[in-house]
């Protein structure tokens, strides 16, 4: 850069397309990673680095190529202030007005749907349980070549069957402790992702509540371009949606508003009159939040699959010879199992055959041991 200019570099100053912080340039383009400014360390939005064209006279495309251009001879140059040429003062300058601190861009809507299965699909969930399902198919199908063979005496069959379900146990443990680890780790990103979303939806907020009170005082009436960029920055709102909004709060008597919308299909801002409550201007900025019906859907999904692990579990027990009483006090209560769940269980998987007490007698508690 060329020397500094009258008065020195500013914190927070723009200078050919880098931000000055602490002794130190950012990359062209970038906020400063040493900025106190949420966001540090990211690029400048388009919308910032229009407004910022604007107020120089210069066109986007012409700002943008600028940018590259630094970033290309800036590969390998040090963060520090060094001499060099001047040229566009950079995404956005130092200006007055209000701060560019806050840096941050509105949140867009929590999908909490796709979220659970994008996490659920990514750790591998659907494959191990199809893989354990294989496994539970293959062991099924040789227990009932087993009890089919006539040649087979009852001790002889009995001992294959329990050497089947013993193997049938050991093959299948890691899978189901991958399935059990796996999808607590998914219930665990899907809270910090809920955590994030309630963060950064609070911090817009108040940025919205600020711009809105800098409206109706009229201290946005003659805002420069780079009030608009940081306010573009803070809010979310394009700064085409700022711009209508401080022109029609300039008319004689006309009161204007900046509201957030969801009409079940897209959600976002808009500009009212709040005496008319026509719609000056409007801007979409997510899809609509999921409804109670969508939401229930993931919870709907993950009973279904605790129902299934609870069989998965019963089915274990009972061939490695759990007795029917137990079993019923347990999976009825703690496991949520039917009492005519649990009793076709045993019929089918335990080793001493086919219980002893009819179904009637269960339900009322009559068990033979």
């Amino acid at each position: 850069m060329a020397t500094p200019p009258p008065g020195g570099y500013q914190q927070g100053g723009w200078y050919e397309g880098k931000q000055y912080w602490d002794g130190t340039f950012s990359q062209p383009g970038q906020i400063n990673t040493l900025s106190n400014q949420p966001g540090a360390g990211q690029l400048v939005s388009k919308e910032v680095n229009a407004a910022s064209a604007a107020q120089q006279g210069v066109s986007p495309e012409q700002f943008e190529s600028y940018l590259q251009q630094q970033r290309t001879q800036g590969a390998g140059v040090p963060s520090t202030p060094a001499p060099g040429g001047t040229g566009v003062s950079g995404a956005g300058t130092s200006g007055t007005g209000i701060s560019g601190g806050v840096g941050m861009t509105a949140p867009q809507t929590i999908d909490l749907q796709g979220l659970y299965n994008t996490a659920y699909k990514d750790a591998g969930i659907e494959a191990l349980q199809t893989q354990y399902s294989d496994m539970e198919k293959a062991f099924i199908e040789e227990k009932n070549k087993n009890n089919d063979n006539p040649f087979l005496s009852e001790a002889s069959r009995v001992g294959r069957e329990a050497k089947l379900t013993s193997l049938f146990q050991e093959r299948t443990a890691n899978t189901l402790n991958q399935i059990a680890t796996k999808k607590a780790d998914v219930e665990m990103k899907m809270n910090l992702a809920t955590k994030q979303y309630d963060i950064n939806s609070q911090a817009s907020k108040d940025a919205m509540n600020q711009f809105n009170n800098l409206l109706s005082m009229g201290a946005l009436n003659n805002a420069s371009g780079q009030d608009i960029a940081n306010l573009t920055m803070a809010t979310g709102l394009s700064s085409g949606m700022i711009q209508n909004a401080i022109d029609a709060a300039k008319q004689k008597n006309v009161q204007t508003q900046t509201i957030s919308y969801d009409d079940g299909t897209n959600q976002g801002f808009a500009i009212i009159n709040q005496q008319t409550g026509e719609i000056i201007s409007k801007q979409v900025i997510a899809k609509s939040a999921p409804t109670a019906e969508q939401k229930n859907v993931s919870v709907a999904d993950r009973k279904v699959s605790e129902a299934q692990q609870n069989q998965q579990n019963a089915i274990g027990d009972i061939q490695k010879g759990a007795i029917l009483k137990d079993l019923i006090n347990h999976y009825t209560q703690a496991g949520g199992l039917t009492e005519e769940q649990v009793y076709r269980l045993y019929n089918s998987y335990s080793p001493y055959g086919i219980a002893g007490e009819s179904i009637e007698e269960v339900k009322e508690g009559k068990f033979a041991y």
